[in-house]
């Protein structure tokens, strides 16, 4: 695997290269540095979305969803070949969400899958081509499997649909006593509700990013993803009310983000200091177990790609140049191609 990683590396690096000058850091590049570097970006995205490597390739399939639909159609189907769970699952999510069904049969086969996560992207891939039968996957595994992530699993999709009648069945799933006790079910049943226009969860969320560190954290992916007005007072909270703490920077590169989806700006300072990421020197005490940079820069990618400001580009072009973690590196194009493209349409 490690060998392969390299390769695609390689190759991503190569891509995005070849005819880049160098610019300085937060310097805004000029309309014609910008087109290239949005071309080389999404190229970028293609050919790690058509290799076999786990996280990296679903991520980049994911990004294609957002910003490039049809350009990524093909990688969306070829994903379902692989080897790797997690990019079959990936390429039938981004199939049911681009409404691409002129392989519904193939797609269909697909809940059958021997690994459960693969087999309810493919429910909620054939419901949005129009076979609604298959939302007895999603609904059954909701209400009845033994395994929380599977449960969260489903509820999300249960969201993306956007499906009216899913909140009849969200709904019955909040009072089932097995959600009842999983806060991690629990924020997902609340955020795909709130989709569908449930207000009340919203303030349900707000009330869960006051909760317990995964809870909290669980909590304010999902404000940041709905972008909604009314979280906006709990995610500045969070971005500026622990600017001191170390242990508390995830959180506050979500609520970057998620303030960056509503419009706001403040967040960019900081998201661009945390790019560069590195822990503090431990004093007098062992380093943590968990290894923080890639997390952390990869949420300041994020925050930075729904801020939107273009002093981002060239930081985030280094990071696709010369970083060593494919992940970061298509984290970094889907963040140029989302600055760029909405620069392009904007305002």
């Amino acid at each position: 695997m490690r060998r392969h990683a390299h390769h695609l590396l390689m190759t991503l690096t190569a891509l995005v290269l070849t005819g880049c000058a160098q610019a300085p850091q937060d310097v805004r590049l000029s309309a014609t540095e910008t087109l290239a570097l949005q071309n080389r970006a999404l190229n970028l995205l293609l050919t790690a979305a058509q290799r076999d490597f786990g996280v990296a390739t679903s991520n980049a399939i994911e990004a294609l969803v957002q910003v490039a639909p049809r350009d990524g159609r093909p990688a969306f189907r070829a994903a379902l070949r692989s080897d790797v769970p997690i990019v079959r699952y990936a390429g039938l999510v981004a199939l049911g969400e681009v409404n691409d069904c002129a392989k519904l049969a193939d797609i269909k086969s697909y809940v059958r899958d021997p690994n459960p996560h693969v087999r309810l992207g493919a429910a909620f891939a054939a419901v949005r081509c129009g076979s609604d039968g298959y939302a007895r996957l999603l609904t059954g595994t909701l209400m009845n499997s033994d395994d929380e992530g599977l449960r969260a699993d489903a509820a999300g999709l249960l969201g993306r649909l956007q499906e009216p009648r899913a909140r009849k069945w969200l709904r019955a799933a909040l009072h089932n006593p097995t959600n009842e006790k999983s806060n991690r079910v629990s924020v997902q049943l609340y955020w795909a509700l709130a989709r569908l226009g449930d207000l009340d969860s919203v303030q349900s969320l707000i009330r869960f990013s006051q909760g317990d560190a995964a809870t909290r954290t669980d909590a304010l992916m999902l404000l940041a993803d709905l972008a909604h007005p009314d979280a906006r007072d709990a995610l500045r909270y969070r971005l500026h009310g622990s600017e001191q703490i170390e242990e508390y920077l995830e959180m506050r590169l979500i609520a970057a983000r998620g303030l960056g989806a509503l419009g706001s700006r403040e967040g960019y300072d900081f998201a661009r200091a945390m790019l560069t990421y590195t822990p503090p020197a431990p004093k007098d005490k062992p380093p943590p177990e968990v290894n923080r940079v890639f997390p952390i820069r990869s949420l300041a990618v994020h925050a930075l790609a729904h801020i939107g400001d273009p002093r981002a580009l060239a930081p985030l072009r280094d990071i696709a140049e010369s970083e060593t973690d494919p992940r970061l590196q298509v984290a970094a194009a889907y963040a140029i191609c989302e600055i760029t493209m909405n620069q392009a349409t904007g305002p």
